[in-house]
This record gives C-alpha cells, sequence and structure tokens, in this order.
C-alpha cells in the first residue's frame, strides 16, 4: 500500500491548458474522490497518476517516491475503467488469471489469487462464464477482480459504475464501500455524480475547467462550500443562488436581490474589505420550512409554480417576487400551483468575491 501526493501538476494540450496546479495528497489506506463536471480534467489527471498521460508540469509521487519517470507497468497501480475492458474471448478465470501470468507469476500463486478474489467480490460461480453471459454488474465486479487479484498499491476507478442501471449503481457503491474496508488500500475514484462522491470518499476533490474548487470531507463540503461553484454542483436539488448586492455598516449586511433585503448581523469586516459589492446568497431546499420553527427564521411569502411528488418527500417550486426557489419537505405536500405560500429560512450561505463569508442567523 501507498500514500499519493500530487504537487502542482498541470497539462497542457497544444494552447489548451487543461489541469492548472492541482496539488493534494491522499494518506495510505484513504478513499479519496475527484468529483466535478464532464470536461472538468479529473480523468486526465487519473491517467496522470496512472502514468499513461505525462503531466506538463509537476510531480507525482507514491509512498514519499517520486514517480515521474517510472513506466506504468512498474507504478504498481490497478485501473478500472467505465467500459470494463474485459477480453471477450477469455473465460472469467482467464481475465482474472491474465495479469498474473503477464508477470510470470507461478500456477499456484495464481490461482490462489483467484480464488481469494472470487471469494471476496463472490463470482466464485461465474469463472466458467465468459463476458457476454454476465449482466451489467456481474463485468463490473470481474473489471474490479483483475485489479484486486494483482494486489496493487493503488487502485484507480475511472467513472467505473456510470454503465450501470440507478438502482444497481446504489448496490454497487455498497460493494465499493465494503470493499474498501476489507482491502485498505489506497483508493483514488473520479466521478460526476455527487452521490457516489459522498458516499464513498474519506474526502472530496472538487474539479470545475481543471482547477481545485475545494478539498473536504463530505460533510464539510456540503455544509461549507468553498465558492458558488461547489455551492450549486453538491444537493439534491441543488442550492438556490441568488445574484446581487451588499451593503455593510458597523454592526449589519445588507443582502439585495430584486425586491428582497436579507439583514444579518455582522462584525466581521476584514472578511470583506469593501462596504458595498456584489454577492451570491445561498439557500438549500431542505433548510426551507413551511411553519415558524422558532427564532431566527426569515418568513418569506411566495407562489408555488409546481410540485414534484418523489414518493418519500416533495421538491417545491415557487417564486419569490420574482425570483425562483425551490425547497424540499415531506410527502404529503397540500398545496397547488397558483397557491400564496409563506416559507421559512434559517440557515444562509453567502459568497463574495467568489469565497464563502460564514454567516450568523438573522
Amino acid at each position: 500500500m501507498a500514500g499519493l501526493e500530487l504537487q502542482h501538476i498541470e497539462k497542457t494540450f497544444g494552447r489548451t491548458r487543461v489541469l492548472h496546479d492541482v496539488s493534494f495528497e491522499v494518506d495510505d489506506g484513504k478513499f479519496i474522490v475527484l468529483l466535478g463536471p464532464s470536461g472538468c480534467g479529473k480523468s486526465t489527471l487519473l491517467r496522470i497518476i496512472a502514468g499513461l498521460e505525462p503531466q506538463t508540469r509537476g510531480s507525482v509521487s507514491f509512498g514519499g517516491q517520486c514517480v515521474d519517470d517510472v513506466p506504468p507497468p512498474d507504478r504498481d497501480v490497478a485501473m478500472v475503467f467505465q467500459h470494463y475492458a474485459l477480453y471477450p474471448h477469455l473465460t472469467v478465470r482467464e481475465n482474472l488469471a491474465f495479469g498474473l501470468k503477464m508477470r510470470r507469476e507461478p500456477k499456484p500463486v495464481i490461482e490462489a489469487r483467484i480464488a481469494e478474489t472470487a471469494a471476496l467480490l463472490e463470482i466464485h460461480d461465474l469463472l466458467d462464464r465468459k463476458p457476454k453471459e454476465l449482466s451489467g454488474g456481474q463485468q463490473q465486479r470481474v473489471a474490479m477482480g483483475r485489479a484486486i487479484v494483482r494486489k496493487p498499491k493503488l487502485f484507480l476507478f475511472d467513472e467505473p459504475l456510470s454503465n450501470l442501471d440507478a438502482r444497481l449503481r446504489a448496490s454497487m457503491r455498497v460493494e465499493l464501500k465494503k470493499l474498501h474496508q476489507r482491502l485498505g488500500t489506497t483508493m483514488v475514484y473520479v466521478t460526476h455524480d455527487q452521490s457516489e462522491a459522498m458516499t464513498l470518499g474519506h474526502a472530496i476533490v472538487v474539479m470545475n475547467h481543471g482547477k481545485i474548487q475545494q478539498i473536504g470531507r463530505p460533510e464539510q463540503i456540503y455544509h461549507e462550500p468553498a465558492n458558488p461553484f461547489v455551492a450549486g454542483f453538491i444537493g439534491n436539488p441543488p442550492m438556490n443562488l441568488f445574484e446581487g448586492s451588499y451593503r455593510l455598516d458597523q454592526r449589519q449586511l445588507e443582502f439585495l436581490v430584486g425586491d428582497l433585503t436579507f439583514g444579518f448581523p455582522f462584525q466581521a469586516h476584514e472578511l470583506i474589505g469593501a462596504d458595498t459589492g456584489t454577492a451570491t446568497l445561498g439557500v438549500r431546499p431542505e433548510d426551507v420550512t413551511f411553519g415558524p420553527q422558532g427564532p431566527g427564521h426569515v418568513a418569506i411569502t411566495g407562489t408555488i409554480d409546481l410540485v414534484e411528488n418523489l414518493g418519500n418527500d416533495s421538491i417545491v417550486h415557487m417564486m419569490v417576487k420574482g425570483e425562483s426557489l425551490m425547497a424540499r419537505t415531506s410527502f404529503g405536500f397540500r398545496q397547488h400551483a397558483g397557491e400564496s405560500i409563506t416559507i421559512y429560512v434559517k440557515n444562509f450561505h453567502l459568497f463574495i468575491n467568489d469565497n464563502r463569508i460564514p454567516l450568523p442567523s438573522p
């Protein structure tokens, strides 16, 4: 096993820079997730870690040792791809054995490793089948098994569950979590699915346009997003974000958007600098309630646009003085489109100059 360290990684293709000064560390045995939209550079970064793609600048280290000049076969890294990459003409047993045979492992070692891996992934009854005889979930298990059987220092996963249906993805997330607990090997996982990131990762690296937006524990990323991008990307449904302006006096900060004004007690002037400027205010749909919840809640009146009944809960879309807002509530919400409604909000997120400003309740 080995920890991972990336220092000032940059990557350019011609005149296009796809990675900008990417640096982070992964402690030995931890599970880290690279999360971001398509095209943000996360898969390119994974390929650089594997040695399949050379970085333009910066260095990659495993266990404190620089591997920039180490070719991919010698990095002792196992990679699981989105499209499984199984050999269709080989059985599951032969697929699992292929990498070990290429490394000239003794036959008893190969057989023991296959038996151990098959038991771990519960695929022992599939060993004599070929990939075309397997379901998508079974093929993904075999793809993971082909990586596990090598006992590498580092596992790399490139959106391995994206080809599975929603129910199977949820099941495989649980299996991956259990697998990591059993193996205790360092894992780096690429995805654009925030549910996978929040479920699997000890830490999440949120990326956009080739830059790191925030690194933190899942709960930290959710409750303390560093900027509006992270705030809007994490959460389902996403955070309501309102573009407006602020003004600051000695004891209060006012945020203005359209005909709405929110006032917050505020004295940390050094966090902001200027007394006026543009800002973004965020409200998570689950922080909106439909009845008074005690002191500190702000009452806002609006009109319902649409109610989405999702089974266990409902998403209420509404207009508040020209601004759209979503709220999440328990199933059984009785009001309908066109009706007036009063909501109550306590938790707000404020961003100025693209940075999160800690904000007390109004």
